[in-house]
């Protein structure tokens, strides 16, 4: 509506400029054409007084033609008639209205007419006729008509033409103003809803305005417009789902890989609750036992089974490939859950496996299994660099944080932090700026992908974080994570 009204008032103020100079002139020109008319009019009637009194001074005399010249003065309603004297000193009523210097045309018996204005501040048109006289003197027939007439008709003019002005702009502001709003505000509202819809990302809707006008053309292009970027967005999405189902599948071969690295320390771990359920069975079988020596033997074998379903079925929720679940979950218990799975290989190897958490939960909004793989994968890494044993320490923590990464800080998000603590060999400067590139391994040849440390940062960053990693050669390496906490006015 805005564009209406400033072309409205473009066109108008254009209109009503052109209609004012053209009244201005037309004007002009009327007047001057009445000044020449009254002029013409009054030689006319100069001429024919002349004429009379030339004839009047010669045969009766200079009184005789005076007072003629006074009588016909009554006769004209809006002419003065008077005589004048050129020469001289001549008495008020003899001398013209205007100086002499003025008249020096008279003298060559040239007719002169002019305006002079009056002390009361009206203006007059003066016609002087020269008439010499017998004994060579020269005087005037002077003829004094008033412009008021001619004032009033360009007042009139003016007042017409200033009316006629403002009934043309008013009307123009109407007619402007209502083809305006059909012809741009009513298409210019449409294309710009069609365009807040398309920047909140609503690509259904579609306008076409018809016509060929702008607007129909910016119309088309603006649907043009929509459709590739639903088409994009369609291929962007079948992209994405590609991309995730890929990532997914690298990540179940992670685990797969991470599967058959635990497998050792697994069947160890099952190898002690089987010897103990395979001899209570035994004592149960054999005769002479007491009932409450037998209940106790079947207790412990229950204890046993659940011990194991209790491994197995952790191990089956790592290697299970699934979409990501993410749900509220305290950091403190992924880990104590972790102990038991990682803990049979670790004491394996000679290491200890240390879990420290905290006394008030660290709630994150996440999916368990993958942050359990990174876990796990930082763990094994951690367990494969000390080769002469020592403690890996699993902690959670809520640390002051200064090195957020730019794209995350947040003055308002709240952080929570696991951290994986090795005593192994460490890690140089340039391994360090490696490590989470895909495909990049120390490793021997068999002994790993390159994958599990890129995945892992992967995993974190879609989770809203980051992996920092603290490393000094020969003491060992501190891999931090870090995540949002979760708060329990947040909505998923």
């Amino acid at each position: 509506m805005r564009l209406t009204i400033k072309i409205t008032f473009a066109v108008i103020l254009g209109v009503a400029l052109i209609f004012s100079v053209y009244s201005y002139f037309s004007i002009q020109r009327e007047r001057q054409q009445l000044k020449k008319n009254l002029s013409r009019e009054a030689r006319h009637i100069g001429e024919s007084l002349r004429f009379l009194v030339a004839e009047i001074w010669q045969q009766r005399g200079e009184d005789v033609a005076i007072a003629f010249l006074k009588r016909a003065d009554q006769d004209y309603e809006h002419t003065l008639v008077r005589w004048v004297w050129l020469d001289g000193d001549v008495a008020l009523q003899y001398q013209p209205r205007v100086p002499v210097e003025q008249l020096e045309a008279l003298f060559n018996e040239e007719t002169v007419a002019l305006l002079a204005g009056s002390p009361d501040g009206q203006d007059f048109l003066l016609t002087y006729l020269p008439l010499i006289t017998d004994n060579g003197r020269v005087g005037a027939i002077e003829l004094s008509e008033s412009m008021n007439e001619m004032h009033d008709y360009v007042q009139e003019s003016l007042r017409r033409s200033a009316i006629v002005v403002g009934i043309s702009v008013v009307s123009g502001l109407l007619f402007m103003g209502v083809l305006g709003s059909f012809w741009i505000g009513r298409p210019m509202r449409k294309l710009h809803a069609q365009a807040e819809r398309i920047g909140t990302g609503d690509l259904t809707t579609s306008i076409n305005l018809s016509g060929g006008d702008e607007f129909a053309k910016l119309s088309a292009t603006i649907e043009r417009m929509r459709r590739q970027l639903a088409e994009a967005r369609e291929a962007e999405q079948v992209a994405n789902d590609e991309k995730y189902e890929a990532l997914e599948k690298l990540r179940h071969t992670e685990r797969l890989a991470t599967l058959g690295q635990l497998s050792a320390g697994i069947a160890h771990e099952l190898g002690t609750p089987l010897n103990v359920i395979a001899g209570r069975a035994k004592l149960i079988d054999s005769s002479g036992m007491e009932g409450v020596d037998i209940s106790r033997s079947a207790k412990i074998i229950g204890e046993q089974a659940e011990r194991m379903t209790q491994i197995i079925r952790q191990l089956l929720s790592f290697a299970r490939r699934g979409e990501a679940r993410k749900q509220t979950l305290d950091l403190n218990i992924l880990l104590r859950g972790l102990h038991s799975l990682l803990e049979p290989i670790a004491h394996e190897q000679g290491i200890d496996l240390t879990v420290i958490g905290t006394e008030q939960p660290l709630p994150v909004h996440a999916d368990s299994g993958q942050l359990q793989q990174v876990l796990i994968n930082l763990t094994l890494n951690g367990i494969q660099a000390m080769e002469n044993g020592g403690t890996i320490t699993l902690t959670g923590c809520r640390p002051e944080v200064t090195n957020i990464p730019e794209k995350l800080n947040n003055k308002e998000t709240v952080w929570v932090c696991m951290q994986v603590s090795d005593q192994g060999r460490g890690m140089e400067q340039e391994t360090l700026q490696q490590i989470f590139d895909p495909f990049f391994t120390t490793k021997e040849v068999g002994q790993g992908t390159g994958l599990g440390l890129s995945i892992a940062y992967g995993i974190v960053e879609e989770h809203g974080g980051w992996i920092d990693v603290d490393t000094t050669l020969g003491k060992g390496s501190c891999f931090s994570i870090y995540l949002p906490e979760f708060s329990s006015g947040e909505t998923v």
